[in-house]
């Protein structure tokens, strides 16, 4: 599995089958089975088969699972149960040491095996939840090369902090240092943009946007969504802007002429070019043709499957 762009996440209950067989339709690029906090404590056990069970039917964005905390003692069963075709990456939350990710690094092997699966196809999604997970975030980001990057879990986040609100402001001034943190850390590793978590007042569709664009000012890729409500809307901030792309495009053509006229710092539209901002300019446009293209094949897929009437 190369490296994919995630601007949206949508989490479903595993042991809802109605959200689960829905999960994959509204558009997210990557989709969770829940086996941890959406699920009650007395069905965790039996909420495993299902979730097997559904890695077999789902199709199209990335596939994860969301297995419970080690220091629940479910973890290592989780992966056990659940490792199987159909899955691309084990979700660890509240991850707070390198060796926890050593751990199931081992786990995932074991099971990759059993399961006839290529060695390192399951990837792992470190949740950061917790100030200690904050402290060691870098070295959880290095610790294994199956890390797809960071997230963050802003709400238990919130509560190892006792912070004094269920919610937080739109500003984001008590997620300030953690998001910076991540974002630095998470590219100290070498690891693309973590992920930002979820905003929790799900029918707030302008606080959800406005905390969506706090987070990609800081430099996260995506978001965690909690709502399918919130999917397009995360696709849309987080993807590059049309403007600055089409500004990416001429800054490139530019920098093309002037170097095959033996000058490699220019201006364009007042802003100064040389070749760090036309690397930056490129890979903009790369992401964005990405983005672009997985959209259309995403759309053609959903009609197919409305003509089909399924």
């Amino acid at each position: 599995m190369g490296t994919v762009a995630l601007r949206s996440l949508l989490f479903a209950p595993g042991n809802e089958p109605r959200k689960v067989s829905k999960v994959a339709t509204f558009g997210a690029d990557a989709i969770i089975l829940d086996l941890e906090d959406a699920v009650p404590d007395a069905e965790k056990l039996a909420t495993r088969p299902l979730v097997r069970a559904a890695l077999a039917e789902l199709r199209g964005p990335l596939v994860c699972v969301r297995i419970n905390a080690f220091r629940t003692g479910l973890a290592p069963g989780d992966v056990d149960a659940v490792v199987a075709q159909g899955l691309d990456a084990i979700v660890l939350p509240k991850a707070e040491t390198a060796e926890e990710i050593s751990v199931l690094e081992m786990l995932l092997a074991a099971a990759e095996l059993r399961e006839g699966l290529p060695a390192g196809h399951v990837r792992i999604l470190p949740i950061v939840e917790t100030a200690r997970g904050l402290l060691n975030a870098s070295a959880v980001a290095a610790a294994s090369p199956r890390v797809l990057t960071l997230a963050f879990g802003s709400g238990d986040f919130t509560r190892d902090l006792e912070l004094p609100s269920i919610r937080w402001s739109l500003e984001g001034a008590e997620l300030f240092y953690a998001r910076a943190k991540l974002v630095v850390d998470a590219r100290a590793a070498g690891r693309p943009r973590p992920l930002d978590g979820p905003y929790v007042a799900v029918r707030d569709a302008k606080g959800f946007e406005e905390d969506c664009r706090t987070a990609r000012r800081l430099g996260f890729q995506g978001k965690i969504c909690i709502h399918p409500l919130q999917v397009a809307a995360a696709n849309r901030i987080f993807a590059p802007d049309p403007d600055e792309v089409a500004f990416c495009r001429r800054v490139v053509e530019a920098f093309k002429t002037a170097e095959a006229r033996g000058s490699a710092s220019i201006t364009v539209d007042g802003i100064f070019v040389d070749y760090p901002i036309v690397e930056k300019a490129e890979r903009i446009i790369r992401l964005a043709d990405m983005l672009a293209a997985k959209d259309r094949s995403a759309a053609g897929s959903a009609a197919t499957l409305e003509r089909s009437g399924r």
